[in-house]
């Protein structure tokens, strides 16, 4: 699922670097402008602006911002999904928890449409602490100025899993920057030398302790939660293993070619072997599906598939790895009628073996959202039955999955057919995200 970008520098405290500064770099930011070059191998194209606002300008602008990227209509379509998915409880006021998720606690941030580093006024901290966050948002703004940020959210308008993808390149090589800048200070090394870092990044980080926000975050559903935090600590995983490989050159290279998927983050070789995922289209018209409005459509991913395992088994994490693993692409469409909901989802995996775990452990998992499966036996080749939220329809054929949540049972039954019939696979080709030369 989708999170906006703006919200994800909010989790890192970003302290002010001198009070008297309105615009552009001063002494104190040009020695951290300087450090992050010689961290990142990298020299700006030019000096990052720099603007200092109080809490409140800063927050206006944010709140601006958030309407334009996250309106009512778009938030409630998003909502909507994320309750069929079970990765939300009912009522659950999306955008009202979000907006404030990203405000709570806000010090700063790097906006790569205004191309500014935004930082509060009187903003407390010192030392290593608020050397590495400062850091770690200049980093942003090397990347944007080699690699173009904005171009990424153009990229990934129609494609919630690599939009998370990139998201964790982004994140993830900043959060290894930093770190590298703290570590060289404490240790006289960088995080790829370190062995087991990622363990110990994953602890440091994994509770959200000591970021913005954390109260808010730690009482947020998994998917929200998880989506923010796992950008950090998943990219910072991704990324440290590509510099082991091939030094600077390795993770530029990602730049060059693009990890699209988050089962390429979550598993580096299968980006380094350009493991790619498919790209599944579901049919524009489904017969027998009359009166039903389309909400939307996109793709969920290995990541997000976890999550919902997460969030509906939460006691078995691992199994629910397990049975997200093997993914090899999917779309899902959510309609709307008289003011119910189907879910419509095909899935395909990288073997039969994986397609059989996943139905199975997704028939378990689908009992705590949808009463009336409780007696169900979990079947490695689908489920044809009643629930209290309308009919559920799953059918595994081979390394595929179909299934629709919802409706009448001919209405479930007609999306199966439909999507089982006419939905086509199609393997991405690399270097959908290259940069074009100037």
């Amino acid at each position: 699922m989708r999170f906006h970008a703006a919200a994800l520098a909010l989790l890192l405290v970003l302290p002010t670097m001198a009070e008297d500064a309105e615009d552009g770099p001063n002494a104190t930011t040009l020695g951290h402008i300087q450090r992050t070059e010689v961290l990142r191998g990298l020299k700006f194209e030019k000096n990052p602006s720099v603007r200092f606002w109080d809490e409140a300008e800063l927050k206006k602008m944010m709140t601006a911002d958030f309407d334009e990227e996250l309106p009512e209509a778009k938030a409630k379509q998003m909502q909507d999904v994320l309750f069929a998915f079970g990765l939300t409880p009912k009522g659950y006021d999306l955008r009202k928890e979000f907006l404030e998720l990203m405000v709570e606690q806000v010090a700063g941030f790097y906006h790569p449409k205004k191309k500014i580093l935004c930082l509060i006024k009187g903003k407390a901290g010192k030392g290593l602490e608020e050397e590495t966050v400062i850091i770690h948002e200049l980093n942003h703004a090397m990347q944007d100025q080699h690699f173009d940020l904005t171009r990424l959210q153009d990229l990934t308008a129609k494609n919630d899993d690599m939009a998370q993808a990139f998201k964790c390149l982004v994140e993830g090589e900043a959060t290894m920057v930093m770190f590298d800048h703290s570590f060289l200070q404490t240790q006289g090394t960088t995080c790829d030398q370190i062995p087991g870092i990622e363990g110990i990044i994953d602890g440091l980080m994994g509770s959200a302790g000591g970021m913005a926000g954390a109260q808010k975050l730690d009482a947020a559903p998994p998917i929200i939660k998880e989506s923010l935090v796992g950008s950090y600590i998943d990219g910072f995983k991704f990324c440290v293993g590509l510099k082991r490989k091939g030094g600077w050159d390795g993770v530029n290279a990602a730049w060059a070619d693009l990890p699209v998927s988050t089962e390429q983050i979550l598993h580096p070789e299968r980006y380094l072997e350009r493991d790619m995922p498919q790209t599944v289209k579901l049919p524009a018209k489904i017969d027998g599906l009359d009166g039903w409005e389309k909400v939307e459509e996109n793709v969920m991913g290995e990541f997000s598939v976890r999550m919902v395992f997460l969030t509906l088994k939460p006691k078995s994490k691992e199994s629910g790895e397990k049975a997200a693993e093997g993914w090899d692409g999917d779309a899902f469409r959510l309609y709307a009628k008289d003011g119910k909901h189907l879910l419509a989802w095909t899935t395909v995996w990288d073997t039969e073996v994986d397609a059989r775990e996943f139905t199975s452990a997704y028939v378990k998992a689908i009992r705590k959202k949808l009463p009336g499966l409780d007696e169900v036996k979990a079947d490695g080749n689908g489920l044809s039955h009643d629930t209290e939220r309308g009919w559920v329809e799953i059918k595994r054929e081979g390394k595929k999955v179909f299934l629709a949540e919802g409706g009448a049972e001919a209405d479930a039954k007609a999306a199966v057919a439909g999507m089982l019939e006419h939905a086509t696979f199609e393997e991405m080709k690399p270097g959908v995200g290259a940069k074009e030369k100037k």
